[in-house]
């Protein structure tokens, strides 16, 4: 999530709320998000990110969308990051700097999350190929180990009864 001055910025559909960036920059009236819509550098910006691909993804990109009607909460004009730095630049140098600032560390989290993703799988493969090795063992124990040492267990147990061996018949003591 952007937060740029303790405000929230809302996203939709991978655009960022330009009111919300107006309010986050001190709701300056000349600063409204539609004077910069309307200015011919933001209309120039905006034709050479729709006409180029991004490079990342192949696609050709949204530079902006507004929505109007339904929730007030869902309306307004939403821009890319290109022009959120544009609309930054344009407030001024002190919120340019904050929105760099912000979107840096957004992409710092990002690294940081991802290289714990990398180290959870790395830590998650070792542990697999551990239990695949501990489970072929105890396959091995469970078929054949196991089996013969019962038996060697049953073997010497019956080794251990004492025999009584009866000598004579039950009527060997008369006579």
């Amino acid at each position: 999530m952007l937060t740029i001055s303790n405000s929230a910025i809302g996203m939709k559909d991978g655009l960022y709320s330009l009111n919300e960036l107006h309010r986050a920059s001190g709701s300056n009236k000349k600063h409204q998000a539609s004077n910069f819509m309307r200015l011919e550098a933001t209309k120039g910006l905006i034709d050479e990110i729709e006409r180029s691909s991004d490079m990342s993804n192949g696609t050709n990109s949204i530079a902006y969308k507004v929505i109007q009607g339904g929730e007030s909460q869902q309306q307004g004009t939403f821009v890319c990051r290109e022009l959120v730095y544009s609309y930054a630049m344009w407030i001024s140098p002190r919120f340019q700097l904050m929105v760099i600032r912000a979107f840096d560390s957004i992409a710092n989290q990002q690294q940081k999350l991802s290289q714990r993703l990398n180290g959870l799988c790395r830590d998650l493969s070792a542990v697999d190929a551990g239990l695949t090795i501990a489970g072929r063992f105890l396959c091995i124990g469970g078929k054949q180990i196991k089996p013969q040492i019962q038996q060697d267990i049953n073997s010497t147990l019956k080794q251990m009864q004492p025999s009584l061996e009866l000598v004579g018949g039950a009527d060997s003591g008369k006579q």
